[in-house]
């Protein structure tokens, strides 16, 4: 093939465009002896820019052979390599995988009816076909849901209780053996982290329930902390997948329970917010008596190749009461109606304990220094901006959709709906929300929710609990 006559555009001349070499840039590598074609690409990167010589091999073997006096077949040509052309994102980002986890029940779950939904890194039960009857299942009778993807670490050691104060916003050192007690974390910028409850079980044994999300996330920040020297007298083990834990929730919730061991649960014994060891149904369990459904539960927890044989004893000691299972979107409901927050859903990125109404858990005046201590301090000097609240529709069965913003004069975005939905038990469509703190500090004020591009559902701001506002349910 004959070479084509040079031409003598003005300025520089580029051969490869991706890395910006020119005729010059070739030539002084020739002649500083790579006047191989190989060993010119690479010592001058032609060709191996994103094009990998699409454009331009041909001009550097071109360039190649009328410097050096070869021809086109004497000098060759380098090998392109992918990627010739551009790779699209959806090619990068390769086949859709949602790897999940299931728990010890999930075969049993699924033997029931149930609608499966991935919550987290976990394939839970949605619900068993009629989400409102398992809601008033528990809320009249007994239910039954399966906790197991709740975070489980166990803390030993003399230091735990310094370290709990170091990353809980509240006091710990003082909490008594059999106790239980909610905290929230937060970072160093004073942004909620996590919630959940820790029991001391011993002198110097702790167990703490994380959120289902945050299970790994709290291990590696504990861990975390532990290294940079906070962990003198404290040993870290994370037991989420090892215990399978269940929630038996309702006022005949008790009586379910007292069938299957030789513990004694009445209120004096075992009152709200203990914890105990007990052999339920043969099985050695921790017994955590809290309430995140707003009823009289027990939270057991067991070693989780057990789970399917207490699992059934407590079905079956549940049936002269209709127990029924119910699933996380009657939890959901449950814990809206009692104002229950939960992390990342009600809360993002830039929300603090103090703005989501998790005032009562932050210690600052009682407590030395903690986790965000001084970004809360700030925060409760100069007052929040906006505060997560209640709300109830105005038009009691429109339900508004989750993330749908609220407008303010002028349509001005002025908050957004955080958790939403039905309550058949109150038969009110209620909800949290963030709102501007003059509008959400007045009960009953009212707002707009912007459900589209011209309606607006009114809503009202509600303090506290729907249900049971004075917790009496949860103490019986």
């Amino acid at each position: 093939r004959e070479i084509p006559p040079e031409l003598s555009p003005v300025g520089q001349r580029f051969v490869c465009l991706c890395e910006d070499v020119t005729d010059v840039d070739l030539q002084t590598a020739m002649a500083e002896g790579y006047d191989s074609i190989e060993l010119l690409k690479r010592y001058s990167t032609a060709t191996m820019g994103p094009c990998q010589g699409r454009m331009c091999a041909s001009g550097t073997a071109l360039t190649c052979a009328r410097i050096t006096g070869r021809t086109l077949a004497e000098v060759g040509r380098t090998t392109s390599r992918p990627p010739a052309k551009p790779v699209t994102l959806d090619a990068l980002a390769g086949q859709k995988m949602e790897p999940v986890q299931i728990t010890a029940l999930h075969d049993w779950h699924l033997e029931r009816g149930a609608v499966m939904m991935v919550a987290g890194l976990w394939l839970r039960p949605e619900h068993y076909g009629d989400a409102v009857a398992e809601v008033r299942a528990v809320r009249q009778r007994v239910g039954l849901i399966d906790v197991s993807p709740l975070g489980k670490l166990k803390l030993t050691g003399p230091g735990v209780p310094n370290l709990l104060e170091r990353i809980y916003t509240n006091q710990w050192r003082q909490l008594g053996r059999g106790r239980v007690r909610y905290g929230v974390m937060c970072n160093d910028e004073g942004v909620v982290f996590d919630d959940g409850v820790t029991a001391r079980v011993g002198d110097t044994e702790w167990y703490m329930s994380t959120t289902s999300s945050g299970a790994r996330s709290v291990f590696e920040w504990i861990e975390w902390w532990l290294q940079a020297g906070w962990g003198d007298g404290v040993h870290l083990t994370d037991l989420t997948g090892t215990y399978a834990a269940f929630n038996l929730a309702g006022p005949r919730a008790r009586q379910v329970l007292q069938k299957l061991t030789n513990r004694d649960l009445a209120n004096g014994r075992f009152p709200y917010m203990r914890v105990r060891a007990a052999r339920v149904a043969g099985v050695p369990c921790r017994v955590l008596r809290i309430g995140f459904t707003g009823e009289l539960s027990y939270e057991l927890h067991c070693p989780a190749g057990h789970g399917p044989h207490l699992w059934k004893a407590l079905m079956e000691a549940g049936e002269e009461f209709e127990m029924l299972p119910f699933g996380v979107e009657a939890q959901r409901v449950l814990r809206l109606e009692k104002g229950h927050i939960i992390v990342g859903q009600d809360t993002d990125a830039l929300s603090d304990p103090i703005s989501a109404d998790l005032g009562w858990a932050v210690k600052l005046e009682e407590k030395d220094d903690f986790l965000g201590s001084r970004a809360l301090t700030r925060i409760n000097q100069e007052g929040p901006r906006q505060r997560l609240v209640g709300f109830e529709t105005v038009a009691a069965d429109v339900v508004p959709e989750e993330g749908q913003q609220i407008v303010g004069a002028n349509d001005r975005i002025i908050g957004w709906v955080t958790s939403s939905r039905y309550s058949s038990m109150l038969s009110q469509a209620i909800g949290l929300c963030w709102l501007p703190v003059e509008i959400a500090s007045e009960r009953g004020s009212t707002f707009h929710i912007q459900r589209g591009d011209e309606e607006k559902l009114a809503a009202r701001v509600h303090h506290g609990p729907f249900y049971d506002p004075q917790g009496e349910r949860l103490k019986v």
